[in-house]
């Protein structure tokens, strides 16, 4: 009888089982899947080498699709999170410099102004700016752009959710297959 090759074997087992000796290779795999994508492989080999030597290997492997989309959800989530963090910490400052009254020809007030005056802008007029003493500005469109920014990247972190939402089928069917050679 000529032993025919396994696909699913690697060309070592292979090799091993095509001696005809079952005392020199024993190999159990088994395998599971699911219909949502997951999948699990243990495999365990033992066999004899060609100098004699007792040799044991155990692979285990397992992919989770819900892991990695969750994965991927969290990964966007934090990117999005920092993005606005950033954002509300340069509103932040020009609410509180515009507040106590900072020097506008400082140079580094004057770049937190410009760079800050892009979120701002569209929301200049709708309410007025109470000026308070001569150089102090209670700029209320700023805490509107803090907020509105706020809501957008909280909306932005629930379509992520549920963009990378974890798909669980209402049935579930795990195949296992165990194989044994001695």
């Amino acid at each position: 009888m000529i032993n025919q090759p396994d696909p699913r074997m690697t060309d070592d087992v292979q090799a091993r089982n095509m001696t005809g000796n079952p005392d020199l290779a024993a190999d159990s795999t088994v395998r599971s899947a699911s219909t949502d994508g997951s999948y699990g492989e243990s495999r365990h080999t033992n066999y004899v080498d060609p100098t004699g030597n007792q040799v044991e290997s155990k692979v285990e492997e397992y992919q989770d699709k819900n892991l990695e989309r969750e994965n991927k959800s969290s990964w966007a989530a934090n990117i999005i999170y920092f993005l606005l963090s950033v954002v509300e910490v340069i509103l932040g400052l020009r609410f509180v410099f515009r507040l106590l009254g900072a020097n506008q020809n400082n140079s580094f007030t004057l770049f937190l102004y410009s760079l800050s005056h892009v979120f701002v802008a569209p929301f200049n007029g709708i309410f007025h700016d109470q000026t308070l003493g001569t150089s102090s500005v209670f700029e209320l469109s700023t805490l509107i752009a803090m907020l509105v920014v706020a809501l957008i990247g909280w909306g932005l972190v629930a379509l992520c959710r549920l963009v990378f939402a974890p798909t669980y089928g209402g049935r579930q069917r795990v195949t296992t297959t165990r194989r044994s050679q001695r």
